[in-house]
């Protein structure tokens, strides 16, 4: 079975009398990325893109009679244009969402007058990855528990008190897990990151991922009442837009455990909020 969802990870209730029977979730659908000297027969092998992951969706339609037959058919197509986007997760791994809309037509199957089955082909929206429910400000606020939804086998928690604000002293390490087997890009997946309270800094103030080499580099002095925030691709100070006053690098994750240090400041508090993406 599977549960549908809203743009808004609010789940919807679906028409009564039309049941969720079954998911089918594909492998991703990858690019190759080739190259080839002029005069050999030898390809040159530079990676992949995934590119897609086909879903398919089956649903039951029980009416009453041949009459409500139509109109419980109607009103699963209706569901479909209300919601051109949603997401959709399987019902034993709940708190892994698809955004997904459905990419082309169908038609019920009728076993009888009152009965019938329909299919539905889902196209991913966005990065063809499932994507944790919850965040890590969810974490930090109610922790994890197993009777909570939004967590669950299968997504690569494990047994450690996981903190994602870190009072940070400089060349101090601290770590960041990412439970996801898929590495984050603030381009492509969600990834917020907010710097405050600073103190000591010189004229320039810096972020560095050990584990992956970036460094996010401010390249001006900090007040402790400063907010430096990189939300995506959006970097920001006070509110106003402050991409220009930085190395315009970003911060990335791997799957895994990320080490983290701050150099050029005393310390400063660092909060991480992303979701955990699955292949």
């Amino acid at each position: 079975m599977f549960i549908m969802f809203d743009e808004n990870r609010e789940k919807v209730e679906l028409p009564s009398g039309l049941i969720p029977l079954d998911i089918f979730v594909h492998s991703l659908d990858r690019e190759l990325l080739t190259d080839r000297l002029e005069g050999s027969n030898r390809t040159i092998y530079r990676g992949y893109n995934d590119i897609s992951r086909p879903i398919e969706i089956k649903f039951g339609l029980l009416s009453n009679d041949t009459k409500d037959y139509r109109l419980l058919r109607d009103a699963m197509y209706s569901l479909f244009y209300r919601y051109p986007r949603f997401y959709v997760a399987e019902k034993y791994q709940p708190g892994k969402l698809y955004h997904v809309s459905v990419s082309t037509s169908f038609i019920p199957d009728r076993l009888t007058q009152t009965m019938a089955e329909a299919r539905a082909s889902l196209e991913i929206v966005g990065v063809p990855y499932a994507e944790s429910m919850g965040t890590t400000a969810d974490i930090e606020a109610e922790g994890i528990s197993s009777d909570d939804e939004i967590w669950g086998y299968g997504m690569g928690l494990i047994a450690e008190d996981l903190i994602y604000t870190h009072t940070a002293i400089s060349f101090s390490t601290f770590s960041i897990y990412n439970a996801g087997n898929v590495a984050i890009h603030p381009f492509e997946q969600d990834l917020k990151i907010t710097i405050s309270d600073v103190s000591e800094n010189g004229n320039t103030m810096g972020l560095r991922n050990i584990t992956t080499g970036d460094l996010f580099q401010i390249n001006e002095a900090l007040g402790k009442a400063d907010v430096v925030v990189m939300d995506g691709p959006k970097i920001t100070k006070n509110g106003l837009q402050y991409l220009r006053q930085t190395n315009k690098e970003f911060i990335t994750l791997v799957p895994g455990w990320n080490d983290f240090i701050v150099e050029g400041a005393y310390s400063a508090k660092v909060e991480f909020d992303f979701r955990f993406y699955y292949l």
